[in-house]
């Protein structure tokens, strides 16, 4: 089994199960090695004993194995694939298990990314993995011999080390694909500064602390932005910070360079890990930034077989090159892209990796193979210049919209037209049909001409023929982004409560309505936004004044009541009520009834500081603020009821 040309070998097994299991009892007892396993199968869990789920893939970043089996006869999670493969040193092999027809295969792990609630067959896919085994397969010949010399490999990372430590800048970033050394580089880093290092969690610092300076200290991400530094540190170093959240990581960062601490970034920009380039593309353009790159692996050859057919599954190891013609608007095709072209769909794919910092293998999957879902391109002679993703929604049942008004139901998919009707209370956005651009994104050098706009506009034309109602959009704000929506006439129809948690900002959602009906529901949710920014502009951090106009009527309406029962009955967010309640207490402030409002009260007047009205009323934390909050609702709308009952008694007596 060992290999002495330190290659890793990919090995392909298919049949049925219990073909399956004997074969790899033969093939385990013959070779010795870890072989960790990825499966959500008992049966198989039961012949292995180094076993994990696919959903638990990420503790093995850090990790090294000797062997290991990756069980895909139901389902094949490509992250969970990949985090598994970077964790093989030399002379492993990986046994892929693959069902005995993979033709009608129906993929489990379809119900993460596509829409319907049962498995779908995923024919694209099957053709790319098929490619990528085949081309796997004619890589290994006497042409590219794999050669592993320890002495160059290692000089690759010394002089990397040398770069870093003359370099001046305030921060380095040290990036590379998995099995180059990043963390045992980082970890000689810490034996010439006074460091400390942080990750997503301990357990992917093993190889870091290999070579590391053993007094290195090591704080979670959420200690250090608690607790601060509290010694006199050199350097902040943070490990795989791709898979930290941009807003902690920008934290991190302000929090470091506040104290002149310098830093070292360490990642893989690999799509299965978090953010990718996000924090590259977004986080550190306004910083003065050294960047080093690893080229060479450590843990296995050049060359490498598995290496080899894992990039090209995930498209990291392809790159293509895009049109260079000069733009002449009228030779550009503005067009849907069929389903079965698997060479435009992964050129698609590769684009908008480059171009979106959450693209991530869940997206390469859906392109290709996910229903309910449209690819448009903008070429020239058949070369891509530019890319949108398309996704179908609304049409929805009433009863189903009625669920997710109250809160009692959220299935999978129409993201944009259930969040409408959860958070802005709007029933007709998921009963009306809806086109939502998922990604759009324009190759560098045919960028700021109107590509994007235009290629938009092709949606929206097919959108009318095909009888939608309205086009809806949901970005990360930022002004740049806001103003291109804008301009293709796209209304502001709701602002997220809450910053995400990927980039740091709000989502914003807008619509182009095409109908009579969905023109009628933009104006009246944009008209509900305008007047709940009196509420909301105190701690959601946006430019209101240049976006919306505000609407001062602060009239307590049918709608208001609407989502006040619903926050008191069943179970619509406190946050989507919160405007709605700030317009109940004002009008109870200024009616002549007796009933007060104490803890809703003091939670507006504190603009919505939860810590000091617990503290305030010793509630038992958040749970018992929202529940008291809720039995202050109920008592004023069973009095507003009584008062409207006796009302209308009164009128027919007289």
């Amino acid at each position: 089994m060992t290999n002495t040309d330190s290659s890793r070998n990919i090995w392909v097994f298919n049949g049925n199960l219990n073909e399956l299991i004997e074969q790899l009892r033969n093939t385990i007892k013959q070779h010795q090695g870890d072989w960790l396993t990825i499966t959500d199968q008992t049966i198989l869990q039961e012949y292995i004993t180094n076993f994990i789920s696919p959903s638990k893939a990420k503790t093995l970043l850090g990790q090294e194995f000797l062997h290991a089996i990756f069980d895909a006869t139901q389902g094949f999670n490509l992250e969970a694939f990949a985090m598994l493969a970077g964790t093989l040193v030399k002379g492993s092999v990986l046994i892929l298990l693959l069902p005995k027809n993979i033709e009608t295969w129906q993929d489990l792990d379809s119900l993460r990314w596509n829409e319907n609630p049962e498995p779908i067959k995923v024919p694209n896919f099957v053709k790319h993995l098929k490619q990528t085994l085949e081309l796997a397969r004619l890589s290994k010949n006497d042409e590219f011999p794999c050669l592993y010399n320890v002495n160059d490999h290692h000089e690759d990372q010394k002089s990397v080390l040398q770069q870093l430590l003359a370099s001046r800048k305030p921060i380095h970033v040290l990036t590379a694909q998995r099995g180059r050394g990043k963390s045992a580089l980082a970890g000689q880093f810490s034996q010439f500064y006074h460091c400390v290092v942080t990750a997503p969690n301990k357990k992917a610092l093993t190889t870091f602390y290999k070579f590391a300076n053993q007094n290195t200290l090591f704080l979670s991400p959420d200690e250090l932005i608690e607790k601060g530094f509290h010694d006199t540190f050199q350097y902040l170093i943070i490990d795989e910070a791709a898979m930290i959240p941009l807003p902690m990581l920008n934290k991190l960062i302000q929090l470091a360079t506040s104290e002149d601490i310098r830093i070292l970034l360490v990642t893989t920009l690999e799509g299965y890990e978090g953010t990718g380039q996000g924090f590259i593309i977004k986080l550190l353009h306004n910083y003065n930034v050294d960047y080093f790159y690893l080229k060479k692996p450590i843990r296995w050859c050049n060359n490498d077989q598995l290496e080899y057919f894992t990039h090209h599954l995930l498209l990291d190891g392809t790159s293509f090159k895009s049109c260079s013609q000069p733009l002449n608007h009228q030779l550009v095709d503005y067009s849907m892209i069929a389903r079965h072209d698997l060479k435009t769909l992964k050129e698609i794919f590769y684009l908008l990796k480059i171009a979106h910092y959450q693209t991530t293998l869940i997206d390469l999957r859906r392109i290709l193979d996910a229903h309910n879902l449209d690819v448009w391109g903008a070429r020239i002679e058949n070369k891509l210049i530019a890319a949108a993703v398309t996704v179908n929604e609304g049409d929805l049942s009433d009863r189903l919209i009625d669920d997710v008004w109250k809160g009692i139901r959220r299935p999978r998919g129409n993201m944009l037209a259930q969040s409408l009707v959860a958070h802005a209370g709007e029933r007709s956005a998921a009963k009306l049909k809806s086109v939502r651009i998922n990604r759009i994104a324009v190759f560098e050098s045919y960028r700021r001409q109107k590509i994007a706009k235009q290629l938009i506009n092709k949606v929206f034309k097919e959108a009318v023929i095909n009888g939608i109602d309205f086009l809806s959009v949901s970005f990360a704000y930022s002004n740049i982004t806001y103003e291109f929506w804008k301009s293709l006439g796209f209304l502001l129809v709701h602002i997220g409560s809450r910053r995400e948690t990927s980039s740091g900002t709000y989502s914003i959602m807008a619509i182009k309505p095409i109908s009579q009906n969905a023109f009628e529901m933009a104006n009246k949710l944009n008209k509900k936004l305008r007047r709940d920014i009196f509420w909301i502009k105190d701690f959601i951090d946006l430019p209101f004044e240049t976006m919306l106009l505000k609407d001062y009527a602060q009239f307590l309406s049918d709608q208001d009541i609407d989502d006040l029962q619903g926050f008191c009955y069943y179970h619509r967010p406190f946050e989507a009520t919160y405007a709605s309640l700030c317009r109940m207490s004002q009008y109870n402030d200024h009616s002549n009834n007796q009933l007060r409002l104490p803890i809703l009260k003091a939670l507006i007047t504190n603009k919505k500081n939860e810590f000091l009205v617990i503290e305030q009323f010793r509630l038992n934390g958040r749970k018992a603020l929202i529940s008291s909050i809720k039995q202050e609702v109920n008592q004023w709308l069973h009095h507003i009821n009584q008062i409207e009952t006796s009302n209308y008694q009164s009128n027919k007596l007289d």
